[in-house]
């Protein structure tokens, strides 16, 4: 008899703390994933960065454009590295820096913008974040 009320009571306490522990994961990711998103601040001044750079790029023809946006890079890679959010999407970001430093490709503007709209969106967007870690997991696999 009493061993059946103490499986009740057992059967009971654990019932009450998986209820907790989803809770708290439930709470946890909910949490997380506010804190993820890049914040409109960072994004416009970032973004006005960048298209002062890419302006500049395309005035003077990659030459002296190249300094500025190489500047600006430095600026956007120390602003962006401080904020958590931020880092979180450096991976999207980099990649238009980068591009813009190749002598061809670095004639044609908007890359650096383009990357840093997609990180900004990737980290607003549950579609869009499925979709970036579907792409990295493909690319992972091919790199393998």
């Amino acid at each position: 008899m009493e061993s059946t009320s103490e499986q009740q009571y057992q059967y009971a306490l654990e019932e009450d703390r998986a209820r907790q522990r989803l809770e708290a994961e439930s709470l946890a990711q909910q949490q997380g994933s506010s804190q993820d998103k890049m914040g409109w601040g960072i994004f416009i001044v970032a973004l006005i960065l960048s298209l002062i750079a890419d302006a500049v790029e395309l005035i003077t023809a990659g030459t002296l454009g190249w300094f500025v946006g190489l500047f600006i890079d430095l600026i956007l890679l120390v602003m962006l590295g401080f904020s958590k959010a931020g880092r979180k999407q450096f991976k999207k970001w980099i990649w238009g820096p980068l591009i813009e430093t190749v002598p061809i490709l670095s004639a044609v503007p908007l890359f650096r913008v383009a990357f840093l709209i997609w990180a900004f969106a990737s980290s607003r967007s549950k579609t869009l974040r499925a979709v970036s870690k579907v792409a990295s997991a493909g690319l992972s696999k091919k790199a393998v």
